[in-house]
């Protein structure tokens, strides 16, 4: 019989009222659990009145086994190797007691198990507030409707006013499962007025139901086909705008590639390395920042971090440039294969220098998003990277369009004996463009940091997308990098919506590979005697 050895022992072998108290709460429970359904209201009743905050730790004692009982009928339960507390007093006992002198309360396991599913409706009596609030989170989880009567009586009393709409809702969590058809009624009107993140999961519980009334059931199947609707509606936004996030992440990440391939013909398999080296800049001044300067000016460590791995990167380009890729320009298959090498010799200097896996606070002023409506969410720090991204691709136009470093790179891009014969310095420009495409990539490295972990090898994860970008574009085209980045970006999220992420990519691929055989020289290839040579 469930609870009898505990029972037995407090009623015979204790007399104390306040151990009568506890035999009567486990009668109480033993009824609840018993198949006599007759017992099981009075019962609940009983339970909804009793001072919780000194029956429960007794009866948490008994169920884990740490509950004994003395032969001259003191109930003790052992709390730790030190000490021995009494009950109701919790007074330490001085002194160690034989184990020999006391009788164990034990519990079968399918006891305990029974037991710990009446926790939180025996803790939604308690006098902590916390206690309560936990309490009547467990039951709207578990959703037993057989605990509707106590949860009644406990809402009833309820006086704490941030509570009181906890209790609200999960007295109308049940009703709505488990009432007559006015509390159903009743609860659908709530629910309606007060929708939170799991009402429409009830309610499709509820329509699951055999005993509802048409109008009911309406009223539901309508508000969830809105709902449905509306959800749908918001993934294909959401959708559309993480495919433009990972698009701006693309272009920022290929501007630099296409200004280096287009101009030298250079395949740089190291380009995202120098991704790598711009987010751990991020991560070296942020460590500053953390040792140096005030906690209140820390979020000034990313902001900063942006020139600086912009400077960075472009020096390490510089030396890059100055002692390797000068000897390879216009010859693609030795440049692929010595920039592989420098990929892999930067993955294991950052790897000695920072191990395999580091952290990059984001700034407090990018953390959480923009709700624009119930369910759509758009996170700051995407917003930050897309507006970067837009930022630096202007940069980037005005230098190339407007100013006369840029009418030296595109001369020497079209056509670098004729730009020689007119005075202009191509192995100089060269350096300035290696170096401007380098701090580039610096620049995307810093804003990545945003969105995932700093590891040695990150630049890889991007590297190949950031080809396939500048390849669909057009080589050396700013207008084709950006509009193959945003259209890859968006493809791509499209793809993964229907299909798991990895065949997603399978068919992005396969697109660009079939696009590719129409059009070899991108979207934006160039036109008359400069694309014909």
């Amino acid at each position: 019989m469930r609870y009898k050895i505990l029972w037995v022992i407090i009623c015979f072998t204790i007399s104390s009222p306040f151990f009568a108290q506890v035999s009567s709460v486990v009668q109480a429970i033993s009824d609840i659990l018993g198949e006599e359904a007759d017992k099981a209201t009075p019962a609940w009743s009983y339970l909804s009145k009793v001072e919780t905050d000194s029956i429960f730790p007794f009866l948490e004692a008994a169920i884990e086994g740490r509950l004994y009982v003395s032969h001259d009928g003191q109930a003790i339960t052992v709390i730790n190797e030190d000490g021995y507390y009494l009950y109701p007093e919790f007074k330490q006992i001085n002194g160690k007691i034989a184990k020999e002198q006391l009788k164990t309360i034990k519990l079968s396991r399918k006891e305990r198990v029974q037991f710990n599913e009446l926790i939180p409706v025996i803790n939604i009596n308690s006098h902590s507030a916390t206690t309560r609030a936990t309490a009547y989170q467990q039951i709207i989880d578990k959703r037993e409707v057989k605990w509707l009567p106590l949860v009644k009586e406990a809402t009833a009393k309820e006086k704490d006013p941030i509570l009181i709409t906890t209790a609200q809702e999960t007295l109308y969590t049940l009703e709505l499962l488990g009432g007559d058809e006015k509390e159903q009624s009743a609860a659908i009107d709530y629910f309606l007025n007060n929708k939170s993140t799991n009402t429409l999961l009830l309610f499709r519980t509820y329509l699951e139901r055999a005993d509802i009334t048409k109008t009911n059931s309406n009223r539901v199947k309508k508000q969830v086909a809105q709902w449905d609707l509306a959800e749908r509606n918001n993934q294909i936004y959401q959708n559309v705008f993480s495919g433009l996030s990972l698009g701006s992440i693309l272009i920022l990440s290929s501007l630099g590639l296409s200004i280096i391939y287009g101009l030298a013909g250079i395949i740089n398999m190291s380009h995202g390395e120098f991704l790598m080296i711009g987010a751990y800049t991020t991560y070296c001044m942020q460590q500053i920042f953390e040792k140096f300067i005030p906690a209140s000016l820390s979020d000034w460590s990313f902001f900063l971090s942006l020139p600086m791995s912009f400077i960075t990167t472009a020096l390490i380009g510089l030396i890059v440039e100055r002692l390797v890729i000068r000897h390879l320009y216009s010859r693609p298959l030795e440049s692929l294969l010595a920039t592989w090498g420098i990929s892999l010799i930067l993955i294991q200097i950052a790897r000695s220098i920072f191990g395999d896996l580091t952290t990059v606070k984001s700034p407090a002023i990018l953390s959480g998003g923009w709700e624009i409506s119930e369910g759509m969410i758009l996170p700051y720090n995407r917003l930050f990277i897309m507006g970067l991204t837009i930022v630096i691709f202007l940069i980037v136009y005005f230098v190339f369009q407007k100013s006369r470093l840029g009418i030296k790179i595109r001369s020497v891009t079209q056509n670098r004996n004729m730009s020689a014969c007119v005075g202009i310095s191509t192995q100089k420009t060269d350096m300035i463009t290696f170096m401007l495409g380098s701090g580039l990539a610096g620049v995307a490295g810093c804003a990545i940091t945003l969105i995932g972990n700093v590891v040695p090898d990150m630049g890889q994860t991007y590297v190949v997308d950031s080809f396939l970008v500048v390849v669909t574009g057009g080589v050396g085209k700013l207008a084709g990098c950006v509009v193959s980045g945003l259209g890859i970006g968006v493809i791509s999220k499209a793809f993964e919506a229907g299909f798991e992420a990895v065949y997603g990519k399978v068919l992005i691929l396969f697109l660009i590979i079939v696009f590719l055989q129409y059009r070899p020289k991108g979207l934006f290839a160039d036109k008359g005697r400069i694309g014909d040579d």
